[in-house]
């Protein structure tokens, strides 16, 4: 992971002279302090605009709002101590939303720990030491802002710098928010010299404007996309942003669902960056004004090849590409190790068996549906079935089964796809999602007249979408009939097995979560301490946590008189249904995951 040099950011604004920086890395050869701290105490630059180049680097905003009436409530959330020592202040709290100021925009550790603190969704600000510690005093009425500056984390304490920092040779650096004895995904010695070859390439060829020129050749640019690529799928990215900031590039990662930054390049390199993926999608490389779509593939060795989802779209600074992998060998399709198991493994497994009838996976977007109807679909794909899948898209191909993409541009919609699988002699049809009232009434008519049916809906748990069936339209005997299984998931990150530590968590924390007041006394969470293995974040992989709901005789009488989901709920309950919270338990428990992952995506309802 690299970054484009602060001070060369700086240098290119015009914000300080070239001898200014060279003055301040011959400081910073000989003190080891942190670069941004050196130019402000030469005066060579204002703090506030130092802290606004931290906020264009994490994109995140500065704070500006003048200092408010002392609030003796926000002062619960962190104890004085606390605050002052990783340098953090809550500001304001709108609802269940907590905004914070901080020194260090890039300690992700940091903002899970407080948003599991206080429960609440954390809103993050760029902010310099000194107003931090002003609002600190402020906040607890206790000591000076030199004091308090005093008693801050030195460098070699602290678990992240508060700015970027530059050794002497002008090498890029690895992000604040991963450590140097952590193994990169991206090798930052390697990486400095590629940007700087590119950078070269494009002065060569005139083509600073456009970028376009080397973009197709064997030329650095193509070796920095490719290498970005490569080490995202070596590490088990999902995603990859590329997005375009005032000065400079910011290339972001998404590992186990969190975007963790990994690098930035210069300004100067970002046309020509998005014109080489948009040749390897077949796109239109002159168009700039509106968004774009393709597929491209990327071969990862000789016997491996990765296919990818490209996304263009114009934004303020130029435009911004989201690029996600789909790597057909890293998926797993095995529901045991998707986190299924026990009873809810064995109730999913009876569903799948029956005829006919309809299995609905339900979840926001990102919680993994589509990949427990794929595995579903692996478990029935067998030589005497036909399966046709209806997909918007289709994100991996399989041998032996059906699959049509949906074009909503040209009237291939779901409902039309649906219509004409129902000519197709299938006997097990997945439609990739249940977005209307036509759609849902042929879905459910064909799982009514022997053919199974396993679709999506974005409902928040199993109760919830027969009531969102209902409330589309579908008459109740029709949803009672034709309803088999209701799966209800969420994702969490999985704890990493190398550096996992127990992590004690006092016992009415633990009940007030949902813990028995017997098992909160025996269960002992874990937490990981961030490795190699887990590039320091403490988790690797993920796991599902899931609410499995068969729809019993009791169920269908409860729908066919239209009961409410309070009613529904407890009906379910009564028949040993596990809830979300309840699979999340189970999961720490067992020590896969850790308290703060549950309880960001489930509720004690």
């Amino acid at each position: 992971m690299v970054r484009e040099r602060m001070g060369q950011l700086l240098l290119e604004a015009g914000c300080i002279s070239d001898a200014q920086l060279q003055a301040a890395l011959h400081v910073q050869r000989d003190t080891q302090a942190r670069l941004g701290t050196i130019l402000i105490e030469q005066g060579a630059i204002s703090e506030q605009t130092l802290v606004s180049f931290l906020g264009q680097q994490y994109g995140l905003p500065v704070l500006q709002d003048p200092p408010t009436p002392r609030d003796p409530t926000l002062a619960q959330f962190v104890s004085y101590e606390w605050a002052k020592q990783h340098g953090i202040v809550p500001i304001k709290k709108i609802g269940t939303r907590l905004t914070v100021a901080m020194v260090n925009p890039g300690d992700v550790r940091l903002l899970d720990d407080l948003r599991f603190r206080t429960d609440c969704s954390i809103v993050p600000m760029v902010a310099p030491e000194s107003e931090v510690l002003n609002r600190i005093h402020s906040l607890f009425g206790t000591l000076s802002a030199e004091q308090g500056l005093a008693a801050l984390p030195s460098d070699s304490q602290a678990k992240g710098e508060s700015y970027p920092q530059e050794n002497g040779s002008g090498d890029h650096l690895l992000h604040d928010d991963e450590t140097s004895e952590h193994d990169s995904s991206l090798n930052y010695s390697s990486m400095t010299a590629l940007l700087e070859r590119a950078s070269f390439s494009l002065l060569d060829s005139q083509s600073l404007q456009h970028g376009e020129a080397n973009a197709q050749d064997d030329s650095p640019i193509v070796d920095l996309v490719n290498t970005i690529v490569t080490s995202a799928a070596r590490v088990g990215a999902s995603d990859i942003h590329f997005e375009p900031l005032e000065v400079s590039v910011r290339v972001r990662f998404r590992l186990d669902g969190v975007l963790r930054t990994q690098m930035t390049y210069p300004v100067r390199l970002r046309n020509a960056v998005i014109s080489r993926l948009k040749i390897l999608a077949k796109l239109d490389i002159t168009e700039r004004r509106l968004p774009q779509d393709g597929r491209l593939s990327f071969a990862l060795d000789q016997q491996q090849s990765l296919d990818v989802r490209l996304s263009i779209l114009p934004s303020l600074h130029g435009e911004t590409a989201v690029l996600r992998l789909l790597n057909r060998s890293g998926l797993t399709l095995d529901l045991p190790a998707l986190g299924m198991d026990g009873t809810d493994l064995a109730t999913f497994l009876v569903a799948l068996e029956q005829p006919d009838g309809m299995i609905l996976v339900t979840g926001p977007t990102g919680s993994g549906k589509t990949t427990t109807l794929y595995s579903a679909l692996q478990v029935l794909n067998t030589p005497d079935v036909n399966i046709v899948t209806a997909e918007d898209p289709i994100e991996y191909h399989f041998t032996g089964i059906t699959q049509v993409p949906i074009k909503e541009e040209i009237g291939l919609t779901f409902a039309t796809v649906l219509r004409a699988f129902l000519r197709q002699d299938p006997d097990i049809m997945m439609v990739g999602e249940i977005r209307d009232w036509e759609t849902a009434q042929i879905a459910v008519k064909a799982a009514l007249t022997g053919h199974r049916v396993l679709s999506t809906l974005h409902t928040g748990d199993a109760i919830r979408t027969v009531m969102r069936l209902l409330d589309m339209g579908l008459e109740p005997f029709m949803v009672a009939s034709s309803l088999r299984l209701i799966v209800a998931q969420r994702l969490v990150r999985r704890v990493c097995a190398s550096c996992q530590k127990p992590d004690p968590i006092p016992f009415d924390q633990l009940v007030k979560i949902g813990f028995s007041k017997e098992d909160a006394g025996d269960v002992v969470p874990v937490r990981g301490q961030g490795c190699s293995v887990c590039h320091g974040t403490g988790y690797r992989g993920r796991l599902g946590l899931f609410e499995v709901l068969p729809v019993s005789n009791a169920l269908q009488s409860l729908i066919l008189q239209r009961a409410s989901s309070e009613v529904l709920r407890q009906q379910s309950q009564q028949e040993g249904v596990t809830s979300l919270r309840q699979s999340g338990l189970k999961k720490i428990k067992a020590g896969l995951t850790t308290i703060d992952e549950v309880v960001s995506v489930s509720s004690l309802a």
